[in-house]
């Protein structure tokens, strides 16, 4: 049995790399786990404008914490109704919402749940976009034990 993890930050373009995870997981009778992954510290600086956090008023603090729990609750549903709809084919599926850095954490889950192959899509960002985004898929690469399969916009 093979187990296929599928990170998903709930775009379309990340969504299709459940059609190649699901052929194989339907060939191999494999299991899938979904993750996604809510980048908190990314997010606080976003909120903040970029300011440093000291000083922050806890009002501020307290907007950006709901903020951030708002996103943690949307990912949850958002993979929950994911996992119902892939168990209704007859997958058989799991979840999980984590906190940090994408690759790392993505790297960390399927490490932690001893997963076959990580089966991710690239947002196909090039040059200057690449340069200033990075690209969790080549983390991914770079740092996972595991085969991953990239599936290219």
């Amino acid at each position: 049995m093979q187990r296929y993890l599928v990170p998903l930050d709930g775009s379309d373009l990340a969504e299709h790399s459940l059609r190649f995870a699901k052929e194989r997981a339907r060939r191999l009778d494999g299991t899938i786990t979904l993750v996604r992954v809510v980048d908190v510290a990314r997010r606080l600086v976003a909120m903040s404008g970029g300011a440093s956090m000291e000083g922050t008023s806890p009002l501020m603090m307290h907007g950006m914490e709901d903020a951030v729990n708002s996103e943690i609750a949307e990912a949850k549903s958002y993979l929950t109704k994911m996992t119902e709809d892939l168990q209704k084919e007859g997958y058989e599926v799991s979840w999980e919402v984590r906190e940090g850095p994408p690759a790392t954490e993505i790297v960390k889950c399927a490490k932690e749940r001893d997963i076959d192959v990580i089966v991710i899509s690239t947002h196909g960002r090039s040059g200057l976009g690449r340069l200033v985004f990075g690209s969790v898929a080549e983390q991914v690469i770079r740092d996972g034990r595991v085969p991953v399969l990239v599936i290219n916009p």
